[in-house]
Protein backbone atom coordinates (compact mmCIF):
# COMPACT_ATOMS: atom_id res chain seq x y z
CA UNK A 1 0.00 0.00 0.00
CA UNK A 2 1.31 3.08 -1.10
CA UNK A 3 0.17 7.18 -0.04
CA UNK A 4 1.00 9.50 -3.12
CA UNK A 5 3.71 7.03 -3.88
CA UNK A 6 5.36 6.58 -0.69
CA UNK A 7 5.32 3.36 0.75
CA UNK A 8 3.04 3.28 4.10
CA UNK A 9 5.41 2.70 6.69
CA UNK A 10 7.59 5.95 5.22
CA UNK A 11 4.68 7.91 5.06
CA UNK A 12 3.72 7.43 8.34
CA UNK A 13 7.56 7.81 9.48
CA UNK A 14 7.64 10.92 7.54
CA UNK A 15 4.11 12.22 8.92
CA UNK A 16 5.32 11.40 12.83
CA UNK A 17 8.68 13.26 12.35
CA UNK A 18 6.67 16.13 11.33
CA UNK A 19 4.64 15.89 13.95
CA UNK A 20 7.58 16.32 16.71
CA UNK A 21 9.21 18.95 14.81
CA UNK A 22 5.72 20.73 14.80
CA UNK A 23 5.27 20.28 18.44
CA UNK A 24 8.64 21.38 19.04
CA UNK A 25 8.77 23.95 16.63
CA UNK A 26 5.35 25.57 18.47
CA UNK A 27 6.55 25.18 21.96
CA UNK A 28 10.61 26.88 21.61
CA UNK A 29 10.41 28.21 18.34
CA UNK A 30 12.44 26.31 15.95
CA UNK A 31 12.47 22.73 15.09
CA UNK A 32 10.42 21.73 12.07
CA UNK A 33 13.08 21.96 9.08
CA UNK A 34 16.13 20.99 11.08
CA UNK A 35 14.49 17.92 12.17
CA UNK A 36 12.10 17.09 9.47
CA UNK A 37 14.29 17.68 6.37
CA UNK A 38 17.00 15.14 6.73
CA UNK A 39 14.19 12.52 7.04
CA UNK A 40 11.75 13.85 4.43
CA UNK A 41 15.06 14.00 2.13
CA UNK A 42 15.80 10.54 3.12
CA UNK A 43 12.03 9.38 2.01
CA UNK A 44 11.90 11.62 -1.33
CA UNK A 45 13.69 14.72 -2.46
CA UNK A 46 10.18 16.08 -3.79
CA UNK A 47 9.73 17.30 0.04
CA UNK A 48 12.52 19.62 0.11
CA UNK A 49 11.71 22.50 0.26
CA UNK A 50 8.25 23.18 -1.17
CA UNK A 51 7.03 20.47 1.50
CA UNK A 52 8.12 22.41 4.10
CA UNK A 53 7.84 26.01 3.14
CA UNK A 54 4.47 25.35 2.98
CA UNK A 55 4.12 23.34 6.03
CA UNK A 56 5.73 26.07 7.92
CA UNK A 57 3.15 28.54 7.03
CA UNK A 58 0.17 27.21 9.27
CA UNK A 59 2.55 26.71 12.34
CA UNK A 60 4.22 29.82 12.22
CA UNK A 61 1.22 31.61 11.69
CA UNK A 62 -0.93 30.41 14.78
CA UNK A 63 2.06 30.81 17.43
CA UNK A 64 2.65 34.39 15.35
CA UNK A 65 -0.94 35.17 16.44
CA UNK A 66 -1.47 34.15 19.16
CA UNK A 67 1.77 35.73 21.06
CA UNK A 68 1.53 38.28 18.97
CA UNK A 69 2.51 41.01 21.95
CA UNK A 70 5.89 39.74 22.45
CA UNK A 71 6.80 40.08 18.75
CA UNK A 72 10.17 41.84 17.84
CA UNK A 73 8.65 44.20 15.33
CA UNK A 74 11.69 46.01 14.26
CA UNK A 75 14.03 43.13 14.27
CA UNK A 76 10.84 40.57 12.50
CA UNK A 77 11.25 44.20 9.75
CA UNK A 78 15.16 44.03 9.37
CA UNK A 79 14.66 40.03 9.41
CA UNK A 80 12.50 40.44 6.24
CA UNK A 81 14.46 42.94 4.22
CA UNK A 82 17.44 41.09 5.00
CA UNK A 83 15.44 37.79 3.37
CA UNK A 84 14.69 39.49 0.24
CA UNK A 85 18.28 38.89 -1.86
CA UNK A 86 18.56 35.71 -0.16
CA UNK A 87 15.13 34.31 -1.53
CA UNK A 88 15.97 35.58 -4.67
CA UNK A 89 19.48 34.25 -4.79
CA UNK A 90 18.09 30.68 -3.43
CA UNK A 91 15.08 30.24 -6.09
CA UNK A 92 17.29 31.07 -8.92
CA UNK A 93 19.90 28.63 -7.97
CA UNK A 94 17.34 25.44 -6.10
CA UNK A 95 16.39 24.09 -9.78
CA UNK A 96 19.87 23.26 -10.63
CA UNK A 97 19.95 21.16 -8.07
CA UNK A 98 20.56 17.52 -8.44
CA UNK A 99 19.58 15.19 -5.66
CA UNK A 100 22.65 14.72 -4.96
CA UNK A 101 23.88 18.06 -4.05
CA UNK A 102 20.04 18.83 -2.43
CA UNK A 103 21.19 16.02 -0.06
CA UNK A 104 24.18 17.01 0.79
CA UNK A 105 23.32 20.60 1.51
CA UNK A 106 20.33 19.29 3.35
CA UNK A 107 22.50 17.43 5.79
CA UNK A 108 25.43 20.04 5.82
CA UNK A 109 22.88 22.91 6.63
CA UNK A 110 21.35 20.81 9.71
CA UNK A 111 25.11 19.45 11.00
CA UNK A 112 26.59 23.21 10.67
CA UNK A 113 23.27 24.46 12.48
CA UNK A 114 23.87 21.75 15.62
CA UNK A 115 27.27 22.69 15.55
CA UNK A 116 27.03 26.70 15.49
CA UNK A 117 24.10 25.92 17.96
CA UNK A 118 26.39 23.90 20.50
CA UNK A 119 29.42 26.35 20.78
CA UNK A 120 28.12 29.56 18.86
CA UNK A 121 29.00 32.60 20.63
CA UNK A 122 26.31 35.50 22.23
CA UNK A 123 25.33 37.55 18.79
CA UNK A 124 24.19 41.03 19.62
CA UNK A 125 20.54 41.75 17.31
CA UNK A 126 21.68 44.89 15.86
CA UNK A 127 20.90 45.73 11.91
CA UNK A 128 23.84 43.80 10.61
CA UNK A 129 23.62 41.17 12.04
CA UNK A 130 19.46 40.82 11.30
CA UNK A 131 19.95 42.14 8.08
CA UNK A 132 22.53 39.26 7.59
CA UNK A 133 20.85 36.61 9.57
CA UNK A 134 17.17 36.64 7.34
CA UNK A 135 19.17 36.70 3.94
CA UNK A 136 20.74 33.33 5.56
CA UNK A 137 17.90 32.59 6.55
CA UNK A 138 16.36 33.36 3.43
CA UNK A 139 18.78 31.40 1.05
CA UNK A 140 18.31 28.21 3.48
CA UNK A 141 14.75 28.02 3.38
CA UNK A 142 14.57 28.60 -0.26
CA UNK A 143 16.73 25.98 -1.01
CA UNK A 144 16.49 23.29 1.48
CA UNK A 145 13.49 23.92 4.02
CA UNK A 146 16.25 24.95 7.01
CA UNK A 147 15.85 28.60 7.26
CA UNK A 148 15.64 28.70 11.34
CA UNK A 149 19.29 28.53 12.74
CA UNK A 150 20.42 32.04 11.90
CA UNK A 151 17.54 33.64 12.95
CA UNK A 152 17.44 31.34 16.27
CA UNK A 153 21.39 31.97 16.88
CA UNK A 154 20.68 35.66 16.61
CA UNK A 155 17.71 35.52 19.38
CA UNK A 156 18.77 32.71 21.40
CA UNK A 157 19.79 34.73 24.44
CA UNK A 158 16.41 37.00 24.32
CA UNK A 159 13.33 35.51 26.72
CA UNK A 160 11.85 32.28 25.32
CA UNK A 161 8.52 34.45 24.48
CA UNK A 162 10.14 37.01 22.30
CA UNK A 163 12.33 34.44 20.68
CA UNK A 164 9.08 32.11 19.64
CA UNK A 165 6.91 34.90 18.61
CA UNK A 166 9.23 36.98 16.51
CA UNK A 167 10.49 33.97 14.93
CA UNK A 168 7.57 32.68 14.00
CA UNK A 169 6.22 36.01 12.61
CA UNK A 170 9.59 36.00 10.91
CA UNK A 171 8.54 32.40 9.23
CA UNK A 172 5.00 33.32 8.38
CA UNK A 173 5.75 36.07 6.28
CA UNK A 174 9.61 34.92 4.91
CA UNK A 175 7.63 31.62 3.86
CA UNK A 176 5.29 33.15 1.19
CA UNK A 177 8.10 35.01 0.01
CA UNK A 178 9.99 31.73 -0.63
CA UNK A 179 7.19 29.87 -1.80
CA UNK A 180 6.26 33.09 -4.25
CA UNK A 181 10.18 32.52 -5.49
CA UNK A 182 9.88 29.23 -5.93
CA UNK A 183 6.71 29.57 -7.95
CA UNK A 184 8.31 31.62 -9.98
CA UNK A 185 11.52 29.21 -10.44
CA UNK A 186 8.57 26.62 -11.71
CA UNK A 187 9.61 25.02 -8.29
CA UNK A 188 6.27 23.78 -7.42
CA UNK A 189 4.99 21.17 -9.13
CA UNK A 190 2.40 18.86 -8.72
CA UNK A 191 4.52 16.29 -6.63
CA UNK A 192 5.76 18.67 -3.95
CA UNK A 193 2.42 19.57 -3.02
CA UNK A 194 0.63 16.04 -2.98
CA UNK A 195 3.64 15.22 -0.48
CA UNK A 196 2.64 18.76 1.47
CA UNK A 197 -0.73 16.75 1.55
CA UNK A 198 0.79 14.26 3.55
CA UNK A 199 2.07 16.36 5.93
CA UNK A 200 -0.81 18.88 7.11
CA UNK A 201 -2.52 16.71 9.30
CA UNK A 202 0.74 16.18 11.33
CA UNK A 203 1.37 19.87 11.19
CA UNK A 204 -2.38 20.64 12.59
CA UNK A 205 -1.96 18.15 15.17
CA UNK A 206 1.33 19.49 16.46
CA UNK A 207 0.06 22.62 17.05
CA UNK A 208 -2.87 21.37 19.05
CA UNK A 209 -0.21 19.78 21.45
CA UNK A 210 1.98 22.48 21.67
CA UNK A 211 -0.88 24.96 23.27
CA UNK A 212 -1.58 22.03 25.77
CA UNK A 213 2.26 21.04 26.82
CA UNK A 214 4.63 23.79 25.99
CA UNK A 215 4.70 25.45 29.11
CA UNK A 216 5.52 22.40 30.80
CA UNK A 217 8.29 21.79 29.04
CA UNK A 218 12.09 21.85 30.21
CA UNK A 219 14.04 23.74 27.28
CA UNK A 220 16.90 22.94 28.91
CA UNK A 221 16.28 18.89 28.23
CA UNK A 222 14.27 19.13 25.07
CA UNK A 223 16.58 21.72 23.05
CA UNK A 224 19.85 19.09 23.40
CA UNK A 225 17.71 16.47 22.44
CA UNK A 226 16.34 18.17 19.57
CA UNK A 227 20.06 18.72 18.33
CA UNK A 228 20.96 15.18 19.00
CA UNK A 229 17.93 13.86 16.78
CA UNK A 230 19.06 16.57 14.30
CA UNK A 231 22.52 15.59 13.91
CA UNK A 232 21.53 11.78 13.54
CA UNK A 233 18.94 12.66 11.17
CA UNK A 234 21.13 14.63 9.01
CA UNK A 235 24.51 11.97 9.66
CA UNK A 236 21.95 9.14 8.18
CA UNK A 237 20.94 11.56 5.04
CA UNK A 238 24.72 12.13 4.43
CA UNK A 239 25.47 8.45 4.47
CA UNK A 240 22.93 7.77 2.58
CA UNK A 241 23.99 10.35 -0.21
CA UNK A 242 27.18 10.12 -0.21
CA UNK A 243 27.33 5.95 -0.77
Amino acid sequence: MTIDGLPLLTALACALVVYIGTTVQASIGIGLGMLSSPVLALADTDFIPVAIIISVIPLSGSVAWSEREHIDRGGAGLLLVGRVPGVVFGALVVASFSDTLLGLLVAGSVITAVIVSVVGRKFVAGSPTLLLAGSASGFMATTTGVGGPPVALTYQHDTPETMRATISAFFTIGALMSLVGLVLAGEVTRRPLELTAVLIPSVMLGIITARRIKHRLNTDVIRPAVLVLCALSATALLIRTLI
